[in-house]
């Protein structure tokens, strides 16, 4: 990152508005940040800082205490900065929050913070807003382009004043994180991850298949493999000889089942046979009906020979009384027809008149059509030519909407065009979201077991405590029954020795010694003690001792668990790293944050999909509609000529029309008036003539129906008395005395048709129930009733002892078939088990290698750190030999660190004067400055050397020049100078009067009673 330009308003001491213009200070330039004690030379690391991260070089100060008191009440206070970062320039602006004056009204309000982000073009204007005011997504997106925070930008880029040794003494795990960072060697965490969460998987694989297998054997509640097989082997001949009895229960159950069945069917022969009896009787009952029944059918059957001549004088009395009625209408209907035909032999001498005057209608009606043809003609061309020139709009209209429609299809590819990169550009950002958080999610499980640790801790601890004190308290009570047993034994010997010199004899030798003199024989001395006193301090002293060492015992136990609780709780951190001190809390927002960025790459992805599909759809609609307004272009121009052509026709009819002429729309009118009246007179004419024929008509016709019906009446009444005479013969030769017997006698049809069904059905039903019991008595002859209660008891006993052995049949099979496929699934499980631990041996020790927890216990991503880190040393080194004139070389502690901090990127400096090494924080004022100078150089090379890695060229220095001798500074300018002509960007802040001398290029910064001002020398 190389800053272009930085503008200040209201910021620190700047009241108006500075802008410092880096760029005029050349290509890679070594300048000086000169002025005096509080002009603010260091507020311009601030608002570099700022700018960037919304956060002060120190971060001691708020944002929103940057506001200068002497700035105008109206003037925001605001930080512009623009950078150039991998070739593309950029421009950031942030807003603090502070209080300004109302728009309206007195008093003033709250502005809040806000931060914009823009992409520059080559000509330094704004080619793309990346954040429109966000403060959070401002950040965000500058760290993602740096790829560094706050913290390491100033550990690395900028060595503020007091700070400068910040990276030289930060710990290992800050020190990890930054070259993580900076060398983007996550790859490796990733993998280390990985293979872990592989081999953890394969693990709990195995461990879930040990449960299983077991959890067959408890589901079939045997304790072993082996209780399996013996429980088979037993069950498999119980299982048999259950089968056995069940078929030869079945087989029984089955006889009686048919036994019971054939007594309930001779059973039912019985109560049928009874139950046809019964019907017998019943029916005869009905006898004495059926017979009267007969005798009514019988009487019917003598009415039929004087059928004929009954119905056929009851016709001829209908087809008399209907003749009448028939002539009385036709002679009514002959009379209204006479009426009629007189009135239409009227109307048709009148329209006959009007027939005669047509002549002359007709004549007008030619003149009209002559007329109106001249007319129609223009009118045709007319319409032809509005045709024409309708066409010919259209087509320009359809010309004109093509060619904005293109238009907009071509804009709307841009700015679809345009959505594609921003979306692409914030997709590339993401990219790799999805690992990391995988990455995350593993490192949050872990944290939660450390936690979990670090929780059972302090109740072993505190046991622990319990524990040692309780043996020291045992301890204490042995050491003094201890001394007490000495004690005892002690007084018990002297007063033994006592007794022995109160027995000695002068001259005569001592027992003990043999000696002849005793110059000083032994005297008692207090209480003499027994020895059974002796002998029970001596007791007291053993239990004491006892329980000493139980609660020793107990003690090391306890220190053990604790050992082992603190071996495993290391592991658990050395697995995280670094990421061992962030807490639990903050692990679940990153990993809330990193589940928010892969769902957004996701969403990403499929929105780009997306638009280039409706971005190529957009392009084929382009390439559709030019052709099409290709392919319109001669359409328009011959509907242009056509146009124009019938424009010509329809003056030239114009001219040739006579002036004053009727419209054609009069003329039309005038003859379809003229053809209306002949086509009425003529309809009237015609019709009338049809109407006197069909009134003419009408009356011949009706007057020949009324002869007609003259003569059927006349021969209807003839008919009727022979009919009449007929009849009465009849009667007079049959068995009836009068009409009356005969009609009594007479049945109709649905009565006759009853009867002879009811006499039909009484003897049909007779003859059905004596078969029927005539068959039963052939069936049951010979055939003793059964007792079914019998059969039925028989047959549910067969039933329950079939239900009986088959239950116990299921359970003997259905444990039998468990026990079977539990044989099978343990094999199984079995063969899987030995693929998995198969796997672990492959994944289980790459994982362990690769996360350290062999040999020297380096992880993959430490030891890649390390060996960069030597790197970085090397050309720190390089550079620091020259500053303290071949004293002092920086190099990589080798020891681990004590207790669970993570190690292995800690640094020493190497004493030549001394030959040893030690930690870089006892270097003095001087000192560390030159080395915290030269690591940050040394990792400016390395980085910027290393694929891939963030581009460090801008380094600023705020003060710590003063703690050095001449020759150390300069040393330290040499170096900065060889740096800067590398290509770096080299900014100094410091009061030192040599380096004003030595550097012609500087940023004067003046302090005045309105504020500050800064300027640019030598450029």
């Amino acid at each position: 990152m190389t800053p272009l330009a930085l503008t200040l308003q209201a910021f620190g001491p700047f009241a108006a508005t500075q802008t410092l213009d880096f760029a005029a200070l050349g290509q890679s330039p070594l300048f000086l940040i000169n002025g005096p004690t509080g002009a603010g030379k260091s507020s311009i690391l601030d608002a570099l800082c700022f700018a960037l991260y919304g956060q002060t070089t120190g971060n001691e100060r708020e944002p929103a205490q940057m506001r200068c008191d002497q700035a105008a009440d109206g003037l925001l206070t605001e930080v512009t900065l623009d950078f150039r970062l991998r070739g593309t320039n950029y421009r950031i602006r942030r807003v603090p929050q502070q209080e300004r004056p109302k728009a309206r009204g007195e008093g003033t309000t709250t502005h809040q913070p806000e931060a914009q982000l823009w992409r520059l073009d080559a000509d330094g204007e704004v080619d793309e807003c990346l954040v429109a005011r966000k403060v959070n997504d401002a950040t965000a997106e500058v760290q993602a382009l740096l790829g560094l925070d706050a913290k390491q930008f100033r550990q690395v880029m900028v060595l503020p004043q007091g700070q400068f040794r910040e990276l030289l003494l930060a710990s290992s795990a800050d020190r990890e994180q930054i070259f993580a960072r900076l060398f983007q060697t996550h790859l490796f965490s990733r993998i280390e991850d990985q293979l872990g969460e592989r081999a953890r998987g394969i693990t709990r694989e195995v461990n879930d298949h040990r449960q299983r297998m077991q959890g067959i054997l408890d589901a079939r509640e045997v304790e072993s493999e082996a209780a399996l097989d013996d429980a088979l082997a037993a069950l498999a001949p119980e299982e048999k000889a259950a089968g056995e009895a069940l078929t030869q229960a079945r087989t029984a159950r089955q006889r009686a089942e048919r036994d019971e069945q054939t007594g309930q069917e001779y059973q039912a022969l019985f109560d049928q046979q009874r139950e046809h009896e019964a019907a017998r009787a019943d029916h005869l009952k009905n006898e004495a009906r059926v017979e009267d029944a007969r005798e009514r059918l019988k009487a019917h059957e003598q009415t039929r020979t004087l059928a004929a001549p009954f119905s056929a004088r009851h016709r001829a009395q209908e087809e008399a009384a209907d003749a009448e009625r028939t002539l009385e209408q036709e002679i009514a209907a002959v009379s209204a027809q006479e009426k009629d035909a007189a009135a239409a032999q009227e109307a048709l001498a009148s329209a006959q008149k009007k027939y005669d005057g047509l002549a002359e209608l007709r004549k007008q009606e030619q003149m009209l059509i002559r007329a109106l043809e001249q007319r129609r003609d223009l009118a045709e061309n007319e319409k032809q030519r509005d045709a024409a020139q309708s066409e010919w709009r259209r087509q320009a209209q359809r010309y004109e909407a093509l060619e904005t429609q293109r238009e907009a299809t071509r804009q709307q590819g841009e700015t679809q065009g345009e959505a594609i990169r921003q979306a692409g550009d914030e997709q590339q950002t993401l990219a790799g979201s999805g690992e990391a958080l995988n990455h995350l999610q593993a490192q949050y499980r872990k944290r939660q077991q450390l936690d979990e640790h670090d929780g059972r801790r302090p109740a072993l601890a505190a046991t622990l405590k319990e524990a040692t004190a309780e043996g020291e308290k045992h301890a204490a009570e042995t050491a003094r029954l201890s001394a007490n047993a000495d004690r005892q034994a002690l007084r018990w010997h002297q007063s033994q020795a006592a007794l022995l010199a109160a027995r000695l004899v002068p001259a005569s030798p001592c027992p003990v010694c043999g000696s002849l003199e005793h110059p000083a024989p032994a005297k008692q001395d207090g209480e003499t003690v027994a020895e059974d006193a002796v002998k029970e301090a001596r007791r007291d002293y053993e239990a004491a001792l006892d329980a000493e060492h139980q609660a020793a015992h107990r003690a090391k136990m306890l220190q053990q668990r604790l050992e082992h609780h603190d071996t495993r709780r290391h592991e658990c951190a050395a697995e995280l790293g670094g990421r061992a001190e962030i807490t639990l809390e903050a692990l679940g927002r990153e990993c809330e944050d990193k589940r928010r960025e892969s769902a957004r790459y996701t969403e990403l992805a499929a929105y780009v999909a997306q638009q280039q599909q409706a971005l190529a759809g957009l392009r084929r609609d382009w390439r559709d509609q030019d052709e099409a307004l290709k392919k319109l272009a001669p359409a328009l121009e011959a509907a242009k000529s056509d146009y124009q052509q019938w424009e010509g026709k329809c003056e030239q009819l114009r001219q040739a029309l006579a002036d004053g002429e009727t419209a054609p729309e009069a003329l039309a009118k005038q003859r379809d008036d003229v053809r209306d009246e002949i086509t009425r007179r003529e309809n009237a004419w015609q019709q009338a003539g049809e109407s006197a024929q069909r009134a003419a008509t009408a009356l011949a016709r009706g007057e020949a129906a009324r002869d007609a019906a003259q003569k059927r009446m006349n021969t209807a009444a003839e008919a009727r008395r022979q009919a009449e005479a007929d009849w009465q013969q009849a009667l007079a030769r049959s068995v009836f005395d009068d009409e009356d017997a005969f009609l009594q006698a007479r049945l109709d049809d649905a009565t006759g048709e009853r009867l002879a069904a009811e006499v039909e059905h009484y003897r049909d039903r007779l003859t059905r129930l004596e078969s029927l019991l005539e068959a039963g008595r052939a069936r049951l002859e010979g055939v003793v009733q059964p007792d079914l209660d019998a059969l039925k008891k028989r047959a549910e006993g067969a039933c329950a002892d079939e239900a009986r052995l088959d239950a116990e049949w299921r359970r003997l099979n259905a444990r039998l078939d468990q026990f079977q496929k539990a044989r099978q699934q343990l094999d199984q499980a079995r063969e899987q088990q030995r693929v998995l631990e198969d796997e672990y041996r492959v994944w289980g020790t790459l994982s362990e290698v690769a996360n350290g927890r062999t040999g020297q216990r380096v992880s993959l991503q430490r030891f890649v750190l390390g060996v960069l880190l030597d790197d970085v040393l090397r050309q720190a080194s390089a550079r620091l030999v020259r500053m303290s004139r071949g004293r002092y070389q920086l190099v990589r502690r080798e020891e681990p660190s004590k207790g669970n901090r993570a190690s292995g990127l800690e640094l020493d400096v190497t004493d030549t004067y001394t030959g040893k090494n030690r930690p870089a924080a006892t270097l003095s004022g001087g000192e560390s400055f030159m080395a915290a100078l030269a690591l940050a150089l040394g990792l400016s090379d390395v980085v910027q050397a290393w694929a891939g890695g963030i581009q460090l060229e801008t380094l600023f220095i705020d003060e710590g020049f003063g703690s050095l001798d001449q020759d150390a500074l300069d040393q330290a300018i040499a170096t900065l100078v060889e740096l800067q002509r590398g290509g770096r960007m080299i900014g100094i802040i410091s009061h030192i009067s040599e380096l004003k001398e030595q550097m012609p290029l500087r940023i004067e910064v003046s302090a005045g009673r309105r504020g500050s001002t800064v300027a640019v020398h030598g450029s």
